[in-house]
């Protein structure tokens, strides 16, 4: 092969890795969460990987113990249930939280981090306006 072809050649061959690399990167961070029901219908894409799985924490569902924590989030039609290992954070039940960890099955992540949102957003209004 000539020396120009192949450099050509190598060049294709490190834009399109660069490429693929920043592709896959795109779309870890444009969209870092998944949803529950994405998680449990599709557990295989996701098995053994670190995600960031977001829904709302199941009433009823938080047990703390002094073995662990765990809990239940729901998505639109499918739950999962979460190991923590981290700190509890101050939740409410109905809350919207994200639980980051890694998949261990189609229905259990071992989180390491929760998070949550702003809680006044889930506190009744105590002052009326007119």
């Amino acid at each position: 092969m000539k020396k120009k072809t192949r450099i050509a050649a190598i060049a294709i061959i490190l834009v399109a890795t660069i490429g693929l690399v920043a592709y896959a990167m795109l779309n870890l961070f444009v969209d870092p969460y998944v949803s529950v029901d994405e998680v449990v219908e599709n557990p295989d894409a996701y098995m053994g990987r670190t995600i960031q799985v977001k829904g709302t924490l199941q009433p009823g569902s938080l047990t703390v113990t002094a073995d662990n924590v765990t809990l239940v989030i729901e998505g639109d039609n499918r739950t999962i249930t979460v190991l923590l290992l981290g700190e509890v954070p101050d939740m409410m039940d109905g809350q919207e939280i994200v639980a980051i960890g890694t998949l261990e099955s189609a229905s259990l992540i071992r989180a390491t981090e929760i998070l949550t949102s702003c809680p006044s957003k889930y506190e009744a209004n105590s002052t009326a306006t007119y």
